[in-house]
């Protein structure tokens, strides 16, 4: 098994631990993460993707006499294939000092010859800030500063405990460059087409997003407040059903004037769900959306 390294660095309460617990458990995690004590030095968690890669996170303790010790023993970040930073976009008192140990670092990575994006999570971005002039403002001028240091390309995410999917849409880009998807993500396309879909997602069984897709007239604030929220349910879905070791194939919601189809499918070990949100058809409609879904495990096939 291939193995994977991403480094997940940030101050002292900013989330980074609860983010992961929030990630692998994604609900009933509530209670575990809300006196959660800062990361003592580094804690590893390790979990295995499409059979293949073992995927190695490194939670650094973001204590002021942890980030000495790290920025004195560069050799903690070697063979880095990602980092992942994270800012509380909350605490508006610590941002600059964020920014400045993640200068530090970058002068590390810089050393090591580090190629890919600084992923950079702007984290509690909570549901109830997403229309915060002050937040997104605040957001605007992080990214400005960011993008002005030479020699790097940042790629950002906004994330929150209380929005599973901007999590896993996070850590979903870093995993997916460890695949080729485009024909997988051209097959959704098309079948998001067929069938006039609102959105269509490809989830793995631990809430990886492989690929999606949604329709262009989405507006980002309708894409915030609706698409994340249903995905988020996905996740949870999906979660709880391997938790209860739930023996399923398919299953149908009906929605006011729309349907939302789930589809499982198993192969080589691994366990995937594809949903389509899409007006409401008739049965005919339904099935014929249904036989396309099962011809859609032969994309899947040709690509994991």
């Amino acid at each position: 098994m291939k193995s994977f390294k991403i480094i997940i660095a940030g101050l002292d309460y900013a989330g980074k631990t609860s983010s992961i617990i929030a990630l692998r458990q994604k609900y009933n995690f509530y209670e575990q993460v809300k006196n959660l004590k800062p990361t003592i030095k580094i804690e590893y968690n390790t979990f295995d993707f499409l059979n293949e890669y073992e995927i190695n996170l490194w939670d650094m303790g973001g204590q002021a006499k942890y980030r000495k010790m790290y920025l004195d023993r560069p050799a903690y970040f070697e063979d880095t294939n990602y980092i992942y930073y994270y800012i509380d976009i909350q605490d508006i008192e610590k941002i600059t000092t964020s920014i400045d140990y993640l200068k530090e670092l970058l002068n590390i990575f810089r050393d090591l010859e580090y190629e890919n994006e600084i992923i950079i999570c702007i984290h509690k971005y909570d549901p109830k800030l997403r229309r915060d002039k002050i937040v997104l403002d605040r957001i605007r001028d992080i990214k400005n500063q960011l993008n002005s240091i030479p020699d790097f390309e940042f790629k950002f995410f906004r994330t929150s405990i209380f929005d599973i999917a901007s999590l896993s849409k996070a850590i979903s880009y870093s995993l997916n460059k460890l695949i080729d998807l485009k024909a997988l993500d051209l097959a959704l396309k098309s079948l998001m087409r067929k069938f006039n879909g609102n959105y269509a997602v490809l989830y793995t069984e631990d809430g990886v997003i492989l690929v999606d897709s949604y329709r262009e007239i989405l507006d980002s604030m309708q894409y915030e407040q609706d698409i994340k929220e249903n995905i988020s349910h996905d996740l949870v879905l999906i979660q709880k059903l391997k938790d209860d070791n739930v023996d399923f194939s398919e299953r149908v919601d009906y929605n006011d004037d729309v349907i939302e189809y789930l589809k499982k499918y198993d192969i080589n070990g691994n366990s995937f769900f594809l949903k389509m949100n899409t007006p409401n058809l008739e049965e005919e409609g339904i099935n014929l959306l249904k036989q396309n879904f099962k011809n859609f495990e032969k994309n899947i096939k040709e690509v994991i």
